[in-house]
């Protein structure tokens, strides 16, 4: 497994049929609140369709 960190806004092509992803951030003054959410996209760069929108609290579809 490797790890990759990304800027907010950022995006990363995966080529894999799992993935697993984790988010770290140290809480505290001045230091916004993280809310994490992924669109899964199509070689068209299109999302198929609500299923492929990965948000917090919502681990699998």
């Amino acid at each position: 497994m490797t790890a990759t960190s990304l800027s907010k806004g950022a995006n990363v092509a995966v080529d894999s049929p799992a993935v697993r992803a984790e988010l770290v951030w140290s809480p505290g003054p001045g230091v916004p609140e993280v809310d994490a959410s992924a669109l899964l996209l199509t070689s068209a760069g299109r999302v198929r369709d609500d299923g492929d929108f990965v948000f917090y609290n919502q681990p699998r579809q």
